[in-house]
């Protein structure tokens, strides 16, 4: 059973533009086999339809899993990855990191890999030798947008940049609007500005420059509502009988539901839409469009997926067309670089450690951030630090209202990260307030391994995590998160006061302030234990976060939907 395609049947093909290069060759990566198994709760344990109150299946079993892997392994993919940003080239957030991760994961594996990327101004291409391959056109409201293909090469993976100097090279950043006095995000959308024609030129563009290339895709991975037009784009009269797209399927992943790519109606029209095919709520949204169309949808995690189809609080109004498809929403966990995040080869740390000696060098980096910061050079004193936005849905106001007690109870907090002007004002009043024992410094990507370097705690209360990054880093470098139960956060932190051998964290009971106080109490508690405090941190670093398990979660969906025809849903 399966979603009925679109009519679609208004777009017109784009114009014809013979490309300057032939097709580029695969990677030169030898297949590998499918490591092992798919972890049960990780992997791809789709979220069907629920029912209320309604427990969640039991997950196959890892032995199952790895065995259904293996099965399916063939020989390599031809996968075209679109997202708005990557690693090194460009990032704002952590959709960058796993574009890169999944790209770079793929081609390790043998797999054709293709990235195409917007050509921004501030894109970073250095150690990246393009070369111009061709041009791509696109019919927008009665005119004709052209881009010029820009293709290197690196790890193992096809990097192809579209470079349309009107639409991409802006001052402010890869989402900067086009009349920069206005203070507007396309990352928002909602209308403003020319977000909606960046970005469906963006979808339909990848798709030309498949052509252009020759890649004939076998997955077509799109990520957020930046690039979730191209399985819509896909189903049109335009593409669903081009022999170029003839066995491709598309996957969309969602990092993030509360950005949706949502415009007024006539946006569909200015695409060459009918408006009743993007339609939602009486305007057009990207990212119903490619839940509707994607022959699969996936998350950032398992708890996020069962969140947005079960709960119209964290679903933002997309629980409906979620809860529509007959195949469910599949969650596949984010992971970590080990090698990246390794603080026994960080060169940004004070000290190098590993888990034998994690006490003695996190002791050494607990000094050299307290003199960076200002904050009273005391040792025993428990560290608690925040990294991340400093916004209401990250909990800043839970964490302001529980520095008092952190003061109280002999610990020091330090906050990394930057907000709005009324929360800098409330976080430099709370610095003023608890000279030496409270400290802040605008986010830096490098100070911020330092931070977690020289922490004990990581206070992550958010109200909704779709999966987070922080805390995977945390555990890494033998900091233990204090979060909530919310998406990724509930999927990654075991608590120490449930499971003491385990334990890598603590769970904050309910999202409100007292439940955090009472769970940094019980954190000062055990961090004064001289056996729990070590074993915890000890779970912690030794806990396997890294991308092989989800790699073999999107291999694995990728070999099912590239072997079977979706049926359709009666």
């Amino acid at each position: 059973m399966g979603i009925a395609p679109l009519s679609l049947n208004s777009v017109l093909p784009a114009p014809s533009i013979s490309p300057s290069l032939s097709a580029l060759p695969a990677p030169s990566v030898a297949v590998q086999a499918v490591p092992a198994a798919l972890a049960a709760v990780i992997s791809a344990n789709a979220v069907d339809s629920p029912q209320a109150n309604q427990a969640p299946a039991p997950a196959p079993s890892a032995e199952n899993q790895k065995s259904e892997s293996a099965a399916l392994f063939d020989g390599a993919l031809k996968v075209l990855i679109a997202g708005s940003e990557a690693v090194p080239f460009i990032k704002t957030g952590g959709l960058a990191d796993v574009v890169d991760a999944v790209s770079r994961g793929l081609a390790a594996r043998g797999h054709d890999v293709t990235i195409v990327l917007p050509k921004y101004r501030d894109l970073k291409t250095s150690g990246v030798e393009l070369t111009p391959a061709g041009k791509v056109s696109v019919p927008i409201d009665g005119r004709v947008e052209t881009a010029t293909l820009l293709v290197g090469k690196r790890d193992g993976v096809r990097v192809v940049l579209l470079e349309h100097p009107e639409f991409y090279e802006r001052q402010g950043g890869p989402y900067a609007a086009k009349h920069a006095a206005l203070g507007l995000s396309a990352y928002d959308a909602a209308g403003i500005d020319d977000a909606d024609e960046r970005f469906g030129f963006y979808a339909r563009a990848a798709l030309e420059a498949s052509r252009v290339l020759g890649l004939n895709p076998d997955i077509i991975h799109a990520h957020d509502w930046h690039a979730a037009l191209i399985p819509s784009f896909l189903k049109s009269d335009a593409y669903k009988n081009d022999p170029v797209f003839a066995k491709t399927k598309t996957a969309l992943t969602i990092h993030n539901i509360a950005f949706q790519g949502a415009f007024a109606a006539a946006t569909a029209v200015k695409l060459g839409f009918d408006a009743a095919d993007l339609d939602h709520k009486g305007g057009t949204n990207y990212l119903k469009s490619g839940i509707v169309a994607a022959d699969a949808v996936t998350t950032v995690s398992p708890t996020y997926a069962r969140e947005i189809v079960e709960n119209i609080l964290f679903g933002m109004g997309l629980e409906g067309p979620l809860r529509a498809r007959e195949d469910g929403v599949h969650g596949i966990l984010n992971g970590i670089d080990p090698e990246l995040y390794d603080p026994a080869t960080d060169p940004l740390l004070a000290r190098n450690y590993g888990v034998e000696d994690a006490a003695e060098g996190k002791a050494a980096n607990k000094a050299a951030l307290q003199a960076k910061l200002g904050l009273d050079a005391k040792p025993d004193s428990p560290l608690f630090v925040v990294a991340s936005r400093l916004a209401h849905q990250k909990g800043i106001d839970m964490i302001f209202d529980s520095a008092r007690d952190i003061v109280r109870l002999g610990g020091q907090l330090a906050i990394m990260g930057t907000g709005d002007a009324q929360t800098e004002a409330l976080r430099a009043a709370l610095v003023l307030a608890f000279p030496g024992k409270v400290a802040s410094h605008p986010f830096d990507e490098h100070a911020v391994r330092l931070l977690f370097a020289a922490a004990d705690f990581l206070l992550m209360p958010s109200r909704f995590e779709p999966c987070g990054l922080s805390q995977l880093i945390a555990q890494r470098y033998g900091a233990l998160p204090i979060v909530t139960t919310v998406g990724g956060l509930a999927d990654t932190v075991t608590d120490l006061r449930d499971d003491p051998v385990n334990g890598s964290g603590l769970i904050i009971r309910a999202i409100a302030s007292i439940s955090l106080s009472r769970a940094v109490a019980d954190a000062i508690q055990g961090y004064h234990h001289p056996e729990a405090f070590p074993l915890a941190r000890r779970a912690a670093m030794t806990k396997d976060s890294s991308w092989e398990i989800s790699l073999d979660a999107y291999e694995a969906l990728f070999r099912k939907l590239v072997r079977s025809e979706r049926p359709e849903k009666s």
